[in-house]
């Protein structure tokens, strides 16, 4: 472990030593403007200010996050007292300047007006206007509600930005609720744009900043306890809420409600690879949240300075919960769970270490339990003696797996062989490596448990939304039919174009549920009126790191390439992988239950069950059954491809990086991403630092997958993979498709974009699968 943290140090100084040049800044601004979504807010922003893209070369390069002790220059925090304490300030200013603007110094209040009061059954509400700043032009209103008590009672407070906050239940439970006008219904932040020119902090920041004025008018409330002081916001408000704690020490509480990405979820560990929100969209959606600098980071994550968890470093050691929905399409709780993880040595450094609460509920976005958050409240503030106990949804630990299992494995059976695929001259010599080559992808995923395919019975499979008991008899279900009845009525409802599938789509497809292998559940996409009888050509459509989403995604206005599949005459199947979607809740015991065999081998189980399943089905050309996958799907994709010679293709979209060459000193996440990083494969790490000795790596596995057809999607931009090495092994594989005569049936997609799945890109895909698949 020492030597991967070393090697992490050397890609975070690494950026120093080179500088792109004016021209080449402003070929990339260029490269935005064509390639990007309009955005007209921030287009006028950069005319008006002739801001390049910053020098990304002089920027660290990390997909991991970025160390809340080491400085930007790569220095180490030595000492609490010093460095800490400049290492905060470095980050409050990147903060402001990457993210969220910068703050006017606080504001005076001139007058506190009150507006209206009445008293209810142990309670009194009191509304108040409170101006401030220069020549009183600002102002805030603010509602408190205070339990009745005894004279000279203080009580713990709880800041909403809405006037209304949670009265009803603070009251109960002994708190104060201070409510403001500081959200989209009722925004007295707008103003301070106009009343403070000379600063640029944006919407999200400006309600931040609005808090220190009513964290001001609270420290003269003679009932207010301001030790115990805290705040609340759900999504966009979570987003504030984070800041402004981040921003002001009198916050000793934060309640962060699926904040999404630009809160408490690192940018790095969601985006367009993790089916979610991004900067990217997140700019062009609501191009007023964050500075307009923040676009320029759109598919460089990387060499974003700051990420979730330094929001979290800069609150250390005050209190922070942190909550989110199972199948939230905003939040994801892995990339969470990350952020606590890097944040924890913070609050251990400065001596609170259960300072930091973890809270997943039941649901999708807007899940939210109250009195849970009241319970951690209480907790932190003294209200009660129970001790919170946070349960890890993804609790993943490699260096605990080592200690029970993975010192027991010897390598000496698994090591480079002395033939690869680049190496043979003669399909003699490959025929003799592909056992044992074959042998070796299946012992990195470890020792498969017996397997018995699961029997139909019991009640049936039940669909999604408002579908009848004939429907559901026939496992006929509503598009699209996942994350019931959630993701399906906000395409269909709510006509929201943000899962690239409207209510239009779903006059063209139909689908039917479908259950495989070991009872997993699928759905079968297929084109709308296909004639009784038909047989198709079908995918098995895998998706990426959707942690919450599963096989959907969201806030992405490309069409669905499930949808663009079956226009073009495909039958899909489509279902959550293990640990993700729906089935998020089989990672955590996972290891507990099948501690020698791999999360990514049982993926590649769940495709061999589809197989299985496709074979037999009337609507399926079973001699035509082909995989397409994004991300960790073009992952999958690929070991199964190459283990199983019934799958007719593969389509692998940034599904990879050499592995013998994935070094952590590259500034993508290396190879022990499978390893440490997600647990997908556990047993890749024990070659950690010493990569080179791998027993396969991915040019080997397209070779085995030699004469189906494989084409391999990898975007000139993609921060989690090095794009000529991608070329460079894809050549090395078409040795071997040369050798067997089909040297056009391997292919290379190089778009000049990041890790994006575009609908040019899933156009020019499915011309290529319609020629060689």
């Amino acid at each position: 472990m020492k030597r991967i943290i070393f090697c992490l140090l050397l890609s975070v100084c690494a950026g120093t030593l080179l500088s792109m040049t004016p021209d080449e800044r402003i070929a990339y601004l260029q490269w935005m403007k064509q390639t990007l979504p309009e955005v007209p807010e921030w287009t006028a922003w950069q005319q008006k200010t002739g801001e390049l893209p910053p020098d990304f070369d002089q920027l660290p390069r990390t997909n991991l996050l970025p160390d809340p002790l080491r400085f930007l220059d790569g220095r180490s925090v030595k000492n609490n007292a010093i460095d800490w304490s400049a290492r905060r300030e470095e980050i409050r200013h990147l903060f402001e300047k990457y993210m969220i603007g910068t703050f006017p110094p606080k504001a005076t209040i001139t007058r506190v007006v009150p507006t209206s009061e009445s008293r209810g059954s142990g309670y009194l509400t009191g509304d108040v206007r409170i101006e401030f700043g220069p020549q009183g032009k600002g102002s805030v209103r603010v509602r408190l509600v205070i339990p009745d008590g005894t004279a000279g009672s203080k009580f713990p407070v709880l800041i909403c930005p809405n006037l209304a906050g949670w009265g009803p239940s603070l009251i109960r439970r002994g708190y104060i609720s201070a409510g403001f006008a500081g959200n989209d219904m009722m925004d007295d932040a707008a103003a301070l744009k106009d009343l403070y020119p000379d600063y640029d902090f944006a919407t999200l920041g400006r309600r931040a900043w609005l808090v220190k004025v009513v964290l001001d008018y609270l420290e003269t409330i003679p009932q207010v306890d301001m030790k115990r002081v805290a705040i609340f916001g759900y999504s966009r408000d979570g987003k504030m809420a984070t800041i402004a704690a981040a921003m002001d020490d009198r916050i000793a509480a934060l309640v962060a409600g699926s904040t999404g990405v630009g809160g408490l979820l690192p940018w790095r560990l969601s985006g367009e690879r993790g089916g979610g929100e991004s900067i990217e969209s997140t700019t062009r959606m609501f191009p007023g949240w964050f500075v307009p600098r923040l676009r320029f980071f759109a598919g460089r994550e990387d060499r974003l300075p700051v990420d979730a968890n330094l929001f979290l470093a800069l609150i250390a050691p005050r209190a922070v919960l942190m909550e989110w929905g199972h199948n939230d399409e905003v939040t994801n709780g892995w990339g969470i769970e990350q952020a606590y993880a890097s944040a924890r040595k913070v609050y251990d450094r400065l001596g609170q270490p259960n300072r930091m609460g973890l809270l997943h509920v039941p649901g999708f976005h807007g899940s939210n339990d109250q009195e849970a958050c009241i319970d951690w409240l209480d907790s932190q503030f003294g209200k009660t003696s129970k001790t919170w106990v946070n349960d890890f949804a993804f609790p993943w630990d490699y260096d605990k797996w080592y200690s029970t299992t993975g010192k027991t494995i010897s390598l000496n059976k698994y090591l480079k062989p002395a033939v690869t695929a680049t190496t043979v001259s003669t399909l003699n010599d490959w025929e003799a490596q592909v056992p044992g080559l074959r042998g070796s992808i299946e012992w990195v995923m470890g020792v498969t448990p017996p397997f018995m395919p699961a029997t139909s019975g019991g009640f049936p499979m039940r669909g999604a939304g408002n579908t009848g008991p004939t429907e559901i008899a026939k496992g006929q279900i509503g598009n699209p039919g996942q994350l019931a009845p959630d993701v399906p009525s906000w395409v269909i409802a709510r006509g929201s174009a943000e899962f690239g599938w409207t209510a239009a789509d779903n006059k063209l497809v139909n689908s039917r549920r479908i259950r495989f292998g070991s009872g997993v559940t699928g759905d079968l996409y297929y084109p709308a009126n296909t004639p009784e009888g038909t047989k198709l050509p079908t995918v098995i459509w895998l998706h990426g790191f959707h942690q919450s989403l599963g096989y959907m995604w969201v806030y992405r206005r490309d069409q669905h390439l499930i949808l663009a599949l079956a226009k073009a005459g495909y039958a899909v199947l489509a279902f959550d992988q293990t640990g993700y979607g729906m089935r998020w809740n089989e990672a955590k015991p996972f290891y507990d239950r099948y501690p020698e065999w791999s999360r990514l081998g049982k993926m590649v189980e769940d495709v061999r069950g589809a197989v299985d399943a496709l074979q037999k089905d009337a609507l399926v050309d079973a001699s035509r059954i082909s995989v397409v996958g994004y991300t960790l799907g073009g992952t999958v994709g690929l070991y199964a491809a190459a283990l199983d010679e019934r799958i007719a293709g593969v389509v692998s979209i940034c599904g990879f990086t050499p592995m013998r060459t994935d070094t952590q000193d590259k500034g993508t996440s290396g190879m022990t991403r499978y390893s440490h990083q997600h647990g997908l494969l556990p047993r890749l790490g024990l070659f950690a630092g010493k990569e080179a000795t791998l027993p396969y790596d991915y040019d080997d596995m397209m070779a085995l997958v030699a004469p189906r057809p494989v084409l391999v999607v990898q975007p000139q931009k993609d921060r989690d993979a090095s794009p000529g090495e991608v070329r460079a092994a894809v050549a090395r594989a078409g040795n071997i498709f040369t050798l067997k005569g089909v040297p056009g049936k391997i292919g290379l997609m190089e778009p000049d974009d990041y890790a994006r799945l575009t609908a040019a890109t899933q156009d020019h895909v499915i011309e290529w699968m319609k020629k060689n698949f």
